[in-house]
């Protein structure tokens, strides 16, 4: 980040400084040394004053217009808060991994962060409307969905999931039939797999994942199919069992208005440093189980 760079620039001329001072007092005397301190220490007041001038054109860049921001200082993101582990509604609040996640990105750019709920297959044009400055919500990046948005970087990775019922008689996509009912969730790259692989199948849509899992535990459905993160909090809630793991190898971005490289740009220095601080760390083992993809280890 650009303050930490500051602090950096300041410990190194402090430095310097000091180490021209020392040099002068082997060479010149102690009047020397007193005129080579004096110089030393305004030379590090006005680095520490730069800095300073220069940390707070930074914050206020962060809260202004550099980044293309709806409401200046307020970093207004759309997320369909229904998508557990990475979002839902607990005592009326938004949690979950993607939501810590765009908390700390926001804190670190220096904005307040507010999320409005809205339905995932609406979106991309929500934000491409001008709705939000940000959306966040296990998004796959894809060349389809990068025509009308940009993506930050790559924050997380994934494969999809069919999820049954425990004693189910489908223990993988091998037994999907004619006769068997698949649930997905609207406007995913599931569903999207879903209907291109599975067409002998019955595919029918949910507006969200939890109710492609009602469904599920309704037995109105027979299967659901997922991103497998997804799958994975109803396998640890008891409420389902992993039939297979298909390997998609699905990369999530955070979506920003397109050509707002200033707000990209902010969002990318920030996850980088979440990643390279081990905070990254810190959130995943919050909402997940084993170790940090090694992409996004520090």
């Amino acid at each position: 980040m650009k303050i930490e760079r500051f602090r950096w620039l300041i410990a190194l001329m402090t430095l310097l400084a000091l180490t021209a001072a020392a040099c002068a007092s082997d060479d010149d005397g102690d009047a020397e040394v007193e005129e080579s301190a004096d110089e030393a220490s305004a030379a590090v007041d006005d680095v520490e004053a730069s800095a300073d001038e220069a940390m707070e054109d930074a914050e206020e860049a962060a809260s202004s217009g550099d980044l293309g921001l709806l409401e200046e200082g307020q970093l207004l993101v759309g997320s369909d808060i229904a998508f557990e582990p990475f979002e839902s509604i607990v005592d009326g609040e938004p949690v979950g991994f993607d939501i810590d996640l765009m908390d700390e990105i926001a804190s670190r750019i220096g904005v307040e962060v507010e999320y409005q709920n809205t339905p995932f297959d609406t979106i991309f044009t929500q934000l491409a409307g001008g709705s939000f400055d940000a959306i966040i919500s296990a998004i796959t990046i894809t060349d389809e969905r990068d025509e009308t948005i940009d993506f930050s970087d790559p924050y997380f990775a994934a494969n999809q999931g069919l999820a049954t019922l425990e004693g189910s008689e489908i223990t993988g996509v091998g037994d999907l039939t004619a006769d068997t009912t698949i649930a997905v969730q609207s406007g995913t790259t599931g569903a999207d797999y879903a209907l291109e692989n599975f067409a002998d199948s019955s595919i029918q849509e949910f507006p969200t994942s939890v109710d492609a899992f009602a469904a599920l535990a309704s037995e109105s459905v027979d299967a659901v199919f997922i991103d497998l993160p997804v799958v994975g909090g109803q396998v640890e809630a008891g409420t389902a069992v992993l039939a297979e793991e298909v390997n998609t190898d699905e990369l999530y971005g955070i979506g920003v208005g397109e050509g707002n490289t200033g707000l990209a740009t902010a969002i990318n220095e920030a996850l980088a440093g979440i990643i390279e601080d081990g905070t990254y760390a810190e959130i995943y083992g919050t909402w997940f189980e084993g170790d940090v993809p090694e992409q996004f280890a520090s």
